[in-house]
């Protein structure tokens, strides 16, 4: 049984159920038709001991004419004994039918009549003694045989009508045990192929809607939410693969900045201090956009790790965050004016990544402004807007003003790396808020960071 598989285990425990249930109703079958045989014999002696009863006091000669058991074959023979067990009834000796205590307790009226199974002359025959008058009983005897020759042809009957029940239902069981496990053997095709292919993007036919329907439902739906985690764990390997070679082609401009200016310091003897001062300051400068440039990298890699941990999440007032990144804005670009008209707002998120992205959205505006002019900060209604003087982003650039490193035309001559507006892009998808930009090439452009309620 062990090694059987699982149909084969089905169709086995199919047949041994069926050969019980056939086991079980043969057996009842025949103890049925065993008793209903052996209750009309029963009936029928009791029948024939009734009428002569009835018609011997008119008529004695009826025991007589029922026939003496010398005549086996008739269909039954009459004995008539005595209280003192005399045989009063025509009879052939060695043919009598037996008589003991029990009988003549009938006949002297001391018990019942009673039935007997006794053999006569090497035949089984069924007796029945009764009291027939006062003095007297009447004993008729029948051939049994009849009824085991019934008992034997009914017992053979079922047992033929078993053996071919139980062939039966080997076939049936066979065949419904591969149509009830047509769908597993389909989910296991199944299996084996994504197994093989490592492609789950295929589907289980459906059929019905008893258990093993829903389990194919079940397993559609496991390969569709598996099909959908490799093709975000893929998609992410791309994004990274992607910004390491972005990344790695930004750094070249710094990194060899940086390293003809290291040259030039080892001839630092050779520099005017004019020269030496200036050659220290684009370090400087070199090192911070590098450093900005590194930090940008490693922001969106770890935003991008799904094994990442998730920063907690805190109510804030969004009002109060863009007050202070504002202040902090106005320090750093102090020949830009920056507008702001807000009210309390708050919104559940990272004050970190928040901070982060209303940076990059207030540096990037100010970038873009010319000198003396004006940035509008807005917060109202889980909506943050900010609105700059500068030149406008063009139509054709502005579905990928949020892409990774990308920079318009316009722009190259800015310093950046393509990085800010993709991370504010970042931060609203992990806050679950919308960012948006409209711009008109010459009047400026406003971007809009709106966070659900």
């Amino acid at each position: 049984m062990k090694r059987l598989g699982l149909r084969g285990r089905i169709a086995v425990f199919f047949v041994l159920a069926m050969a019980s249930a056939l086991a079980g109703m043969g057996t009842a079958a025949y103890v049925v038709v065993g008793h209903e045989l052996n209750s009309a014999l029963d009936l029928g002696l009791r029948r024939q001991s009734t009428r002569i009863v009835r018609q011997f006091p008119v008529e004695p000669s009826v025991a007589a004419m029922s026939g003496a058991c010398e005549y086996l074959a008739a269909p039954s023979c009459v004995q008539v004994v005595a209280a003192d067990g005399t045989i009063e009834s025509e009879h052939v000796p060695g043919y009598s039918l037996p008589v003991d205590a029990e009988t003549r307790a009938v006949a002297a009226g001391s018990a019942q009549g009673y039935f007997t199974d006794i053999t006569l002359d090497g035949y089984a025959m069924r007796m029945y003694t009764a009291p027939l008058r006062p003095g007297s009983a009447v004993q008729v005897a029948q051939r049994s045989e009849t009824v085991d020759t019934g008992l034997r042809r009914t017992g053979i009957a079922l047992m033929v009508a078993a053996a071919v029940g139980t062939l039966l239902a080997a076939v049936l069981g066979t065949v419904l045990a591969r149509r009830a496990l047509a769908p597993v053997a389909a989910l296991t095709a199944a299996a084996e192929r994504v197994a093989r292919t490592r492609d789950p993007n295929q589907h289980i036919a459906i059929t019905g809607h008893d258990e093993l329907a829903r389990l194919g439902t079940s397993v559609n739906t496991m390969l569709d939410e598996l099909d959908t985690a490799l093709r975000g764990e893929r998609d992410s390997r791309a994004a990274q693969q992607r910004l390491i070679a972005d990344a790695s082609h930004e750094l070249r401009t710094p990194l060899t900045a940086l390293r003809t200016n290291i040259d030039l310091l080892r001839r630092a003897a050779r520099l005017s201090p004019a020269q030496l001062d200036e050659t220290v300051a684009a370090l400087r400068v070199q090192s911070e956009e590098l450093s900005g440039l590194v930090t940008d990298v490693i922001d969106l890699a770890r935003a991008d790790d799904p094994a990442a941990q998730c920063e907690p999440s805190e109510d804030l007032r969004l009002d109060t965050l863009v007050t202070e990144r504002v202040e902090i804005a106005r320090r750093h670009w102090t020949a830009i004016d920056f507008a702001v008209d807000s009210a309390p707002v708050t919104i559940a998120g990272v004050p970190a990544r928040l901070a982060r992205a209303v940076t990059n959205l207030l540096d990037n505006a100010a970038k873009f402004s010319p000198a003396g002019g004006t940035v509008r900060v807005t917060v109202r209604d889980r909506r943050l807007t900010v609105r700059d003087d500068g030149p406008g982003i063009a139509p054709e650039d502005a579905p990928h003003v949020f892409d990774r490193f990308y920079r318009a035309g316009s722009a190259r001559t800015t310093p950046g790396h393509g990085l800010g507006l993709a991370i504010v892009a970042q931060v609203a998808q992990l806050h679950a808020a919308a960012v948006t930009v409209t711009s008109e090439p010459g009047r400026g452009a406003e971007f809009a960071l709106t966070f659900p309620d």
